[in-house]
């Protein structure tokens, strides 16, 4: 068991910078027990800082309402909350600790606390993956009844630097410990497992393996060998999917010692239960996988819902970019961005600039085989939907291309050939879009000059079966109507501001300069996920430059592994007026009956004639044919 299973979330937010009057009404709206200060205006790093409610209300309400609380607190390094690792393994007594993973905020543990909050969170936002189902299985007799198993993953806790060990893959009928990922299959399905190495290992040989469901209790397991690298926390990610849709996904994590140093021959267990699901399959998956190592590599698995293309979790790779891939993809926007657009040469312009990125992109990042296949089945695909973990790559932008006459031929970017969706592996799908209560949040002093009309439009969506809720774009109360859990689609209209080399603290600006960072979303506001909610943050800007990035990738993945069923932003600001009429045409066809997919697709080909890159911006986070019920 590791501390990231004992979490507790129930938790509010504060930053160290805030004056003790904010943050004391922030924590009279909440009945969160406990607070998180973070303080990050130091060259030494972050710091965290765990108080109950009632100790920080207590010196909160004895400070002058405009002294900063790094004040009122009295806050020092030395007087920091221990920062552990969520991968960590729990100790019979853990003790009092901030968790963090991958440098996220996840929680906290306290032994003197009450597991209020814990127990009263969904099971996803306590790293489980919810079940979901989408009938019968292929290959298996329609009156089977599907048997509880559980996967589970063993490993050494030590390995020594340079030695091979093995990570053991089976199927039990009891979880071990960790978190489960409840499910059942029938008897003679067969459950796929992908092992990535994140950090501190390197497979040795085959990375792959399926298993098989059976009535015996346990089955010989998966082999999978791993060689240390790497000092230190290794990780390893388990991936498991039945054909080719996921079921779920957890980590396993190893100490990397010395060689010649006495390692422990304890075993770490980690289990999940598989999810059943209840998604329609895509016409083609790409599964993009990033390995450890001293550059940046990706293996790209493609799987088809068509047998006869016989694409299942099929390897290509590796690709290796030259820098990382941040760094290397702020470049590319930056070059999208400086992109002239004042007269009408220079606008038709834009249109061939933009194709040789797209190709350029895909030669970069897809190996040959790979790009020659793509050009070979794109009569036979419409959706597609790509789940990668990295949230810097736009694959959406790569743009086909082939070999016809002896004669390169340029075809469509993925995301205007194909109603194209991503995701993020090991987070649950949702087919459904509930919609039936609508929040909207427009700063009234963005200066946007379609501001007001896209927050009108948002509200005459408003019928006799759904609410359309104008939410004053404050801190307090956005914060407060996020941790209420009720509405199922937030959109939010105004300004992005990226932060290099941290883009997790951008933000998107509320009324008088109010921020709303990817941390914010965190703690009670994850109670947000309880609705199932769609998000679109339309970030957008003034005039025809000053574009940013907005850091997408922080703010999907923070919303969705809170529980959002689908999250829809632009890789850099947008230009207000195409913006507004992405988002109008999106609405109308998604609330009209068709899938996600298809309503950002014709909300691309809506606003292409504008002569601007907008179109190409947007990137949507959902499974493709979920739909509005």
């Amino acid at each position: 068991m590791y501390l990231g299973d004992l979490v507790s979330e129930d938790f509010v937010l504060l930053q160290a910078g805030w004056n003790a009057g904010r943050s004391r009404s922030l924590l009279e709206q909440t009945r969160a027990d406990h607070v998180i200060v973070h303080r990050r205006e130091t060259t030494d790093g972050d710091f965290y800082y765990l108080y109950s409610r009632i100790d920080i209300l207590d010196l909160l309400a004895r400070a002058d309402a405009s002294t900063p609380i790094i004040r009122v607190l009295d806050l020092h390094e030395h007087t920091a909350t221990p920062a552990m690792d969520a991968l960590a393994p729990a100790p019979s007594d853990p003790a009092r600790a901030v968790i963090i993973e991958g440098g996220r905020l996840v929680g906290f543990v306290d032994p003197r606390a009450t597991t209020r909050g814990l127990e009263s969170l969904p099971p996803t936002r306590r790293g489980v993956t919810r079940s979901v189902t989408r009938g019968a299985t292929r290959g298996a007799a329609p009156d089977q009844h599907p048997i509880p198993r559980s996967v589970n993953a063993d490993f050494p806790r030590e390995v020594e630097m340079d030695a091979v060990a093995s990570l053991l893959v089976s199927l039990t009928a009891e979880a071990g410990e960790g978190p489960s990922l409840p499910t059942a299959l029938p008897t003679g399905s067969t459950i796929d497992v992908v092992v990535q190495s994140q950090k501190g290992f390197t497979l040795e040989g085959s990375g792959d393996g399926s298993l098989s469901v059976t009535t015996e209790e346990e089955p010989l397991p998966i082999q999978f060998r791993l060689r240390a690298t790497e000092l230190g926390t290794g990780r390893i990610r388990v991936l498991v999917f039945h054909e080719g849709q996921p079921l779920g996904a957890f980590t396993v994590a190893a100490e990397v010692v010395a060689a010649g140093r006495p390692t422990s021959i304890e075993r770490a267990s980690r289990s999940g239960e598989i999810s059943e699901v209840r998604v329609s399959q895509p016409d083609l998956s790409l599964l993009i996988l990033e390995q450890s190592g001293a550059d940046p590599t990706f293996t790209v698995r493609l799987s088809a819902a068509d047998p006869a293309l016989e694409l299942h979790l099929r390897p290509f790779g590796p690709i290796r970019l030259r820098m990382s891939a941040l760094e290397y993809f702020q470049d590319f926007f930056l070059d999208i961005e400086n992109l002239p657009l004042t007269t009408a040469q220079e606008r038709a312009a834009i249109e061939p600039k933009l194709a040789a990125k797209g190709s350029h992109l895909l030669e970069t990042l897809l190996p040959e085989e790979l790009r020659v296949l793509l050009w070979s089945i794109r009569q036979r695909i419409t959706t597609m939907r790509i789940e990668s973990e990295e949230p810097w790559i736009p694959w959406e932008l790569c743009k086909l291309q082939g070999v016809e006459n002896g004669r390169i031929v340029e075809g469509p970017f993925l995301a205007e050939a194909f109603a194209v969706t991503r995701w993020i592996p090991g987070v649950a799908l949702h087919p459904d879009l509930p919609m039936h209560k609508m929040a909207v949040i427009v700063p009234d002093d963005s200066g946007l000059p379609f501001a007001e009309s896209e927050k009108q439009f948002m509200l005459s969506l408003a019928n006799g079966g759904r609410r359309v809720e104008s939410i004053p774009a404050t801190y307090l109360d956005v914060h407060a109507a996020l941790a209420a859990g009720e509405h199922n689609a937030w959109h939010f209209s105004g300004h992005g501001v990226f932060r290099d080399p941290n883009p997790n603290r951008s933000a998107m600006l509320l009324e008088n300069q109010e921020e709303l960072t990817p941390e914010d979303i965190s703690g009670v506001v994850r109670n947000l996920g309880q609705a199932d909610p769609l998000v679109f943050l339309n970030a957008c800007q003034i005039g025809r430059s000053a574009m940013s990035l907005t850091d997408v990738g922080g703010w999907a993945s923070q919303f969705l592994k809170a529980g959002a069923a689908a999250f829809v932003g632009a890789y850099w600001s947008v230009f207000d007026e195409p913006a507004q009429n992405f988002a109008k045409t999106f609405y109308e066809k998604l609330l009209g009956g068709a899938t996600i997919g298809d309503a950002a697709h014709q909300a691309r080909a809506a606003i292409r004639p504008t002569g601007d890159p907008t179109w190409l911006a947007y990137t949507v986070f959902a499974d493709p044919s979920a739909k509005v019920v």
